[in-house]
């Protein structure tokens, strides 16, 4: 029961500051929040990409779920390179 709480807590922390950050960049130029949205994508292609990559390596065998998370991950970073991804559309 303790365990559980604890995790709960911790869930609730997580989320309240995820919102507060979120509270934040609603003050900021468009600019910042343009170039922080790049950041974004870049940082989730790398994720992505190094998790199945990890998967893929640590598992030994060939597994397409695995291949194609990587696959997914360096089209991400790609497209997000090449000014594909544009999240903001006014």
């Amino acid at each position: 029961m303790e365990k559980g709480v604890f995790i709960l807590f911790i869930v609730f922390v997580i989320v309240g500051a995820i919102h507060y950050i979120s509270l934040k960049m609603m003050a900021i130029s468009e600019a910042k929040k343009t170039r922080f949205r790049k950041l974004f994508w870049y940082f989730y292609g790398v994720v992505f990409a190094l998790s199945g990559g990890i998967n893929l390596i640590e598992k030994g065998s060939f597994y397409w779920s695995f291949a194609l998370q990587l696959v997914v991950g360096l089209v991400i970073i790609l497209l997000n390179f090449l000014g594909k991804i544009d999240s903001k559309t006014s």
